[in-house]
């Protein structure tokens, strides 16, 4: 959290010594400006009272002096309850349970049931209708597919692989969002009606020599950019997620602009005076005035790399150190040089495989704003550059160097000197992390759960007594858009945000998630980047507090919503218009 955003922005090129090094040697002392500055970004989050129990299987804040459970450790203690995210997410079965953006808005939706309707005769949905069609329905998998999702945990490897394949269970690639993120206007204009895309093929094994040949190009930005634009990017969330879109009518994009709608009506004939939300209960119709997610609620975006791509970048090559899954990548195959464009299109073929979880994002409804995290393997290189990682909770810094009395709970970035006439301390950017060393009650707890304690039972399907859950680390913690004294708070992904992490802010890039009216028919002002580049020449999202007039115009006349905020979920971008059921026509 820094004051003053340019002085970071100064320090990513180069922070002038006050007096010159005379040498350049790797044992030298550098100077410690970017230490001074990286001091804000290691701030200790989580009070010193911060404890948590096992109480009946579940993950219980309390206060380590009294004894008493903790009113708000989302607050109060944000690395430690970070921690029992990803222990929850992990118990879950997050990566075969939760449903993906396909399941939450079909892509294709019907309509929902109204009372006197049924999904088998009125082709419409109904949550918790057997007689939902699963294309054009949303689907929970660990509901719909429990018995598979068995089949596939308890399979040996050979028919694990075979039952991954299954069309119900397999799991396609999630292009980075940031990069295919459409204007909002297409939220209400398009890919409603469209048919969809004829299926991507397998890359051959020709192809797949020529991509890992093209994968890592000595120039790149960082390893980190390398996988975001080549990795399975599976972005899923909860069973209370899922069911709040499907049974208050937000799978598809009719029912978020009916929200939209209300909430104008509210502002323009009602004001000051608001209409309390009303979510769908006990199967009667909800009456929605805003988005407002259930305090449950849980997101998780995680990057998966295909074993042959981690060899290539350097990654050590034993799977044991991962956790890993069946998955498949999307290739753009005319993008990276390898086949000419057919029919004015890039062709794409998917790279299949085992592909080993490098980094994942969770995201709560813990608080109104949401609780944002970010966990990284110890074998990511950058993972710690430019913010530094923090942890206050789970493990503990092993740099050596650091102070007696100072406390263990940040990793500063990698520095090294830019070997100039008149040297300058720089970022060291790319390089490795010594991994932090496990706190015992955080060790104590993942064996009373069951979490990281024995092998993996599988390649194709992680399970969560596989030891490579001990291989990940917490980047770092979010709940606020500036701390007590002004200061932006700062959290990024190396993966998903690689290329501009000296800017990155999840809480206030999805502060800006929304959805337009229908009569917009040009890009709205809000998107994931704002209009400034980072040093590379990437784009920027934004940073610090959100800006009213995002939102609503400033005039005269008195306001009128421009966005409605989505509640920080930028999957709604998914949502389609309503498709209603083809009827076959008699002969």
């Amino acid at each position: 959290m820094i004051a003053g955003f340019r002085l970071m922005s100064r320090a990513l090129i180069c922070i002038i010594l006050s007096a010159p090094l005379l040498a350049a040697h790797a044992d030298e002392k550098l100077d410690p400006a970017i230490d001074r500055i990286s001091y804000f970004q290691a701030t200790i989050k989580d009070a010193e009272y911060c404890s948590m129990t096992v109480a009946n299987g579940d993950l219980v804040p309390i206060n380590s002096r009294t004894g008493k459970a903790l009113s708000n450790a989302a607050m109060l203690c944000p690395d430690m309850f970070s921690w029992k995210l990803f222990a929850e997410a992990i118990l879950g079965k997050f990566w075969s349970n939760w449903a993906d953006e396909t399941n939450n808005w079909p892509d294709q939706p019907y309509a929902l049931c109204k009372t006197d309707q049924s999904p088998d005769k009125d082709g419409c949905c109904r949550p918790g209708s057997a007689n939902n069609d699963l294309d054009h329905c949303p689907v929970y998998p660990g509901t719909q597919y429990a018995t598979k999702l068995k089949s596939l945990t308890d399979a040996l490897t050979e028919d694990a692989h075979k039952l991954a394949r299954d069309p119900a269970l397999r799991r396609n690639t999630r292009l980075p969002f940031h990069d295919s993120l459409t204007p909002l206007s297409r939220f209400v204009k398009l890919k409603s009606m469209k048919e969809p895309a004829t299926e991507t093929l397998a890359c051959s094994m020709n192809q797949v020599a020529e991509i890992i040949k093209k994968f890592n190009p000595t120039d790149a930005e960082s390893i980190g950019r390398v996988i975001r634009q080549t990795n399975a990017e599976l972005t899923v969330r909860n069973r209370e997620f899922h069911d709040y879109l499907f049974a208050n009518n937000l799978y598809n994009a009719d029912g978020v602009l009916e929200v939209f709608a209300a909430n104008q009506k509210n502002l323009q004939e009602e004001a000051p005076y608001r209409r309390a939300n009303q979510s769908s209960k006990n199967g009667k119709p909800g009456s929605l005035y805003r988005v407002d997610l259930p305090p449950d609620a849980v997101m998780i975006k995680s990057n998966w790399l295909h074993q042959n791509l981690a060899k290539a970048l350097g990654f050590p090559n034993d799977p044991n150190l991962y956790i890993s899954k069946q998955l498949q990548t999307d290739i753009n195959l005319t993008a990276l040089g390898i086949s000419p464009q057919k029919d004015n299109e890039d062709l794409h073929c998917n790279f299949e495989g085992i592909h080993h979880l490098v980094a994942f994002h969770i995201s709560s409804k813990d608080i109104p704003n949401w609780v944002w995290t970010t966990f990284e393997h110890i074998n990511l290189p950058g993972r710690c550059d430019i913010t530094g990682c923090n942890d206050a909770y789970g493990y503990a810094s092993g740099d050596e160097k650091r102070p007696a009395g100072t406390s263990a709970n940040y990793v500063k970035p990698n520095q090294r000197s830019d070997r100039l006439n008149a040297d300058s301390t720089v970022f060291d950017s790319g390089k490795t992390y010594p991994p932090e060393k496990i706190r015992p009650e955080w060790n104590e707890l993942l064996v009373k759960l069951s979490i990281g304690s024995g092998g993996s039972t599988s390649q194709v399907e992680p399970d969560s007594e596989d030891k490579a859950w001990r291989n990940y680390r917490l980047k770092g913690s979010q709940v606020e858009f500036v701390n007590s004294i002004g200061q932006s708070t700062l959290l990024g992904n190396s993966v998903t945000e690689a290329g501009f992490m000296d800017g990155s802010s999840c809480i206030s890039c999805h502060s800006r998630a929304g959805a337009a009216a229908e009569t917009v028919n040009s890009p709205p002002p809000l998107s994931v980047f704002e209009r400034s580049m980072t040093s590379f020449g990437y784009r920027r999202s934004h940073h610090g507090i959100p800006n009213q007039f995002w939102f609503y115009n400033d005039i005269n006349g008195g306001p009128k919503m421009l966005v409605m905020q989505t509640d920080f979920v930028w999957g709604f971008l998914n949502a389609k218009r309503i498709r209603n059921k083809e009827t076959k026509r008699a002969p």
